[in-house]
């Protein structure tokens, strides 16, 4: 007959993985538009992105003198679940009833990313990115000279139509190392247990054995410049490809164009089967489809607002 302590490292070993197959059932998206960046401390700052000879042409002397000074700066999150087991079901062999909540939580850890990076899109208009505006805004600070001085011209990444129950959706460039959007990735998800009561006061009290999953991270805005917001407007084709036309339009300080090149849209749900119409198909009204392969269609239920 198995010790109680030989049980419950046998069960330990089950619900591990059966948390490895559930985290190896979700294929994350939020790669096709942010940069994964390993995080070891509470707080990272990215002043360093200012070194990048290309972000110079991005941004500008002015604002990398500002990066460099303050930073930008994304401190880490801790996100938890727990998943409970009466003792009583352990010693009734009951356990395989709760294999696949253990399963459900190895998704929900994988999905994390995608939750938070895909849901941060919804709060650019209201969040604060390194030049001091809004990451979706009407008035991106531009100067006429390249180190940051002369007279000052605006741009935007965010086009908004006349009809506001068209949803929202997103274009952006993610051709270069560095994307549009930020995973600070400090702890990946990591399924822990309590089984004693001397330890644990839940278990002692309410006689049950805990299986916990947490991860530490979070999600932050990189450069608007390759990101363009597209609200209350219909999603054809003519409007992707004004959107394409104004983005890769885009000047730094000192008139340079910034060479961007837009290659993914994001849309919600309800516009999948349009985008794909429109970037996928051969043709659009018995023409050939220009569009066709310009843009990756990427569907995210996060961005619904």
């Amino acid at each position: 007959m198995f010790k109680k302590s030989e049980v419950l490292k046998i069960l330990d070993a089950q619900f591990r993985k059966e948390f490895a197959i559930g985290i190896g059932l979700i294929k994350p998206q939020h790669q096709e538009i942010a940069m994964t960046v390993p995080s070891n401390t509470k707080v990272n700052t990215y002043g360093f992105l200012g070194q990048f000879p290309k972000l110079r042409e991005w941004v500008g002397e002015r604002q990398i003198q500002k990066m460099q000074a303050q930073g930008m700066s994304i401190e880490n999150k801790t996100y938890e679940s727990t998943v409970s087991i009466p003792r009583t079901d352990i010693e009734d062999d009951q356990v395989g009833l709760f294999r696949p909540m253990v399963q459900q939580a190895g998704q929900s850890a994988a999905e994390l990313p995608d939750d938070l990076v895909f849901g941060l899109l919804k709060a650019g208009k209201t969040t604060l990115c390194y030049d001091g505006q809004n990451f979706f805004d009407t008035d991106h600070p531009v100067y006429e000279k390249v180190d940051g001085t002369g007279s000052v011209s605006n741009q935007k990444n965010i086009t908004t139509g006349k009809t506001a129950s068209a949803p929202a959706f997103y274009i952006f460039d993610t051709t270069n190392s560095i994307k549009p959007l930020i995973w600070q990735e400090r702890t990946k998800p990591e399924i822990e247990t309590k089984f004693d009561p001397s330890k644990s006061e839940k278990v002692f009290m309410e006689d049950v054995y805990l299986w916990g999953v947490r991860a530490r991270g979070a999600a932050g805005f990189g450069f608007w410049q390759l990101a363009h917001r597209v609200e209350q407007t219909e999603l054809t084709a003519e409007n992707i490809m004004a959107v394409l036309a104004e983005m890769q339009s885009l000047k730094g300080d000192g008139g340079k164009l910034l060479n961007i090149r837009p290659n993914v849209i994001v849309v919600p749900p309800s516009l999948e089967f349009k985008a794909r119409q429109i970037c996928e198909g051969e043709l659009i009204n018995g023409t050939t489809n220009i569009l066709k392969g310009r843009l990756k269609v990427v569907v995210s239920s996060q961005i619904i607002e």
